[in-house]
């Protein structure tokens, strides 16, 4: 049995080991400062990584150089046809000569049988090549559209991931700082059990929150080795390749939050009113932006343009190509040799079945396109405002964190903390509080990653940076 002496020097033993949590948790507790840096070079090595070897992007440059190489041919003439032959040659041979003699000789070779050698060449009716040309010149246009939207996406995938796992590392290093505040609550309920002075269900409960904590450990780290498999998949390298400790860039944590609570102001004093001050531009400028930058857009357009010349094409498709042809024969026995030349010129009898046909085909075929490109446009002005929204209300949930919940959080907790060294709570309020800093640094990291990965899917959308 404990002796009065005794149980005091452990009670005041157990006061200091609880005052050494408290002091451990407010020491390492996490700041908006902690998730800025010093710049964002190691992301722009990765981006610049994954642009070099990403597969869809040399797919993209393969195709402007395929485009870029139709657009020569696309304004010049068929090639002329080189003919030789033998023409008039006759199936039978003429009747026998007679001479004074009454002798017979052969028969006089025919002078219409000529070696023959020719050229033609065919004449398309004047604007048809412009046509063509331009169609070609409007589709490199595309590609090179398309192949910014596949840099861009490029960009993106890497920067979500990379945010994802700056969200993982901070959230695991959250869980190992309380796995060991967790550690000396134990060893404190532990020896208050043992002087009697607290219950045995504080030494379960601490315990059981210790688990907790190991079950949130194995959850993430099984989202890092996914996340980072995501990551390496878009550098092209191995889904196990380490990478150096991704950290939020300090120009997008500026943006979504001030590191002072005496900067951060919301737009009122109602209940729900956004964080004020917001760096980004404005819905409508964000839509105007995007509809004249986004990469599908501009190549939508491009495309657009492309099939406008080849509808005024197909209305020429009635007017006749010409076609030149240029003979020389030859012919033998001191026969005079001859030329030829002709002009063929096609009849469009068939007009209001083909030609005509073939303008309402490229007609809608443009109508289709234009239709496209509107359904296109409302689709990026439906997400430039749903990033928009989700973009301030993440400013707005960390300026509530780092302004209000954040600071009465670890205040309650040292209350809670100061309370229970003199029996005035239980362990009970302890743990909560404990538990709701843990949980409120937890989501305050969870909206800057949110916030830095709708920012990379909104520049992705507008096709520019956004942020001044």
């Amino acid at each position: 049995m404990l002796t009065p002496s005794y149980r005091s020097l452990a009670a005041t033993t157990a006061r200091l080991a609880l005052a050494a949590a408290l002091v451990a948790t407010t020491a390492t507790r996490a700041t908006p400062a902690d998730a800025q840096t010093a710049g964002n070079s190691g992301l722009s090595r990765l981006i610049d990584q994954a642009t070099a070897a990403s597969p869809m992007i040399h797919a993209a440059q393969h195709r402007v150089d395929a485009a870029r190489a139709r657009v020569s041919p696309a304004g010049l003439p068929p090639d002329p046809m080189f003919m030789a032959g033998i023409q008039n040659v006759a199936l039978g041979r003429e009747p026998a000569s007679v001479s004074e003699h009454g002798t017979t000789g052969p028969g006089v070779p025919d002078p219409m049988t000529m070696k023959m050698v020719g050229v033609e060449q065919t004449l398309p009716y004047p604007g048809k090549l412009s046509l063509e040309r331009a169609a070609a010149v409007h589709d490199v246009e595309s590609a090179r559209a398309s192949l910014d939207g596949a840099r861009r996406q490029v960009a993106r995938d890497v920067e979500d991931a990379y945010y994802e796992l700056a969200f993982i590392d901070r959230a695991d290093s959250i869980v190992a700082r309380n796995r060991d505040v967790l550690a000396s609550l134990i060893g404190v309920t532990e020896v208050r059990y043992g002087v009697g002075t607290s219950g045995q269900q504080d030494v379960l409960k601490a315990r059981v929150e210790a688990t907790r904590l190991a079950e949130t450990a194995t959850t993430l780290n099984a989202q890092r080795r996914a996340t980072l498999a995501r990551l390496n998949a878009a550098l092209s390298r191995p889904s196990d390749t380490p990478i150096d400790r991704p950290e939020i860039p300090e120009a997008i944590a500026r943006a979504a939050v001030s590191t002072s609570p005496q900067d951060i102001h919301f737009a009122s004093s109602a209940l729900g009113a956004p964080a004020a001050d917001s760096p980004l531009p404005n819905v409508a400028a964000l839509q105007e932006m995007a509809l004249r930058e986004n990469p599908e857009l501009r190549a939508q357009s491009a495309t657009i343009a492309a099939e406008a010349a080849r509808v005024e094409l197909a209305r020429k498709a009635f007017l006749p190509d010409i076609d030149l042809t240029v003979e020389y024969g030859h012919r033998a026995y001191g026969i005079p040799d001859m030329m030829t030349a002709t002009v063929s010129v096609p009849i469009p009898i068939f007009k209001g079945r083909k030609q005509d046909a073939g303008v309402a085909e490229a007609n809608a075929q443009l109508a289709a396109l234009e239709s496209d490109r509107a359904q296109k446009q409302n689709e990026i002005r439906a997400d430039v405002a749903r990033l928009d929204a989700d973009l301030e209300q993440s400013r707005t949930q960390l300026a509530l964190y780092v302004k209000a919940l954040l600071p009465e959080a670890r205040a309650t907790l040292a209350s809670a903390t100061a309370n229970y060294q003199v029996s005035r709570v239980d362990f009970l309020t302890v743990l909560d509080a404990q538990a709701t800093v843990f949980n409120y640094e937890t989501e305050y990291f969870r909206s800057l990653s949110d916030f830095a990965r709708n920012l990379a899917e909104l520049e992705r959308v507008v096709g520019q940076e956004v942020l001044p």
